[in-house]
């Protein structure tokens, strides 16, 4: 199995369970990561780097991790699934970044700026993409998506093809972050 199967597999598993998720304005992925510590930051960055996607299924999350995010982002209870979708997603965006960083050499924030540089057509794709792979139904949206993927890889330069999969990681936690912020489901 390819390592993008995996890495979108990795994602389903954690969303698998949002495909009733209610259409709202779901709180920031800037004020989740923000609620969180420096070492809560810092495990989960590590996690990514360590096990790539297939870290957000091992995601700990205690009593005091769980009341920061709920304090700080003002959750209510029936937004609670979906903040973890998008902390989720932020992890991989975060994540990828680094790791891209650290073993491509990429510099840090390049993917935020390729993503902005996108035509809003291209994001609307990965986001549909990126939503049909929670849904677990990618048909013809994979088709779309992957052009895109390749085409932000290529830009990117990187010395090790392996790196692709940071790339791909990265578009999909940004699509999947901004879909469900937007309250799409």
């Amino acid at each position: 199995m390819s390592p993008m199967r995996n890495l979108v597999l990795a994602v389903l598993a954690v969303t698998a369970t949002s495909l009733a998720a209610p259409a709202f304005a779901a709180p920031k992925g800037t004020c989740l990561w923000g609620a969180l510590t420096d070492a809560n930051r810092a495990t989960m960055i590590q996690g990514y780097r360590d096990k790539g996607a297939d870290y957000l299924n091992e995601i700990a999350v205690d009593a005091t991790m769980e009341d920061a995010l709920r304090t700080t982002c003002k959750l209510k209870p029936d937004e609670e699934l979906t903040a973890g979708e998008i902390l989720g997603a932020v992890i991989l965006e975060k994540g990828a970044d680094a790791v891209l960083f650290e073993k491509g050499r990429v510099a840090k924030g390049s993917l935020d700026r390729a993503w902005g540089r996108l035509p809003e057509a291209d994001r609307e794709t990965l986001r549909v993409f990126a939503l049909a792979a929670m849904r677990q139904n990618i048909g013809a949206e994979a088709a779309a998506a992957f052009p895109i993927i390749d085409r932000v890889t290529a830009e990117l330069k990187l010395p090790d093809p392996a790196l692709k999969d940071h790339v791909f990681a990265y578009l999909l936690g940004r699509a999947i972050r901004e879909a469900r912020e937007a309250g799409r489901t």
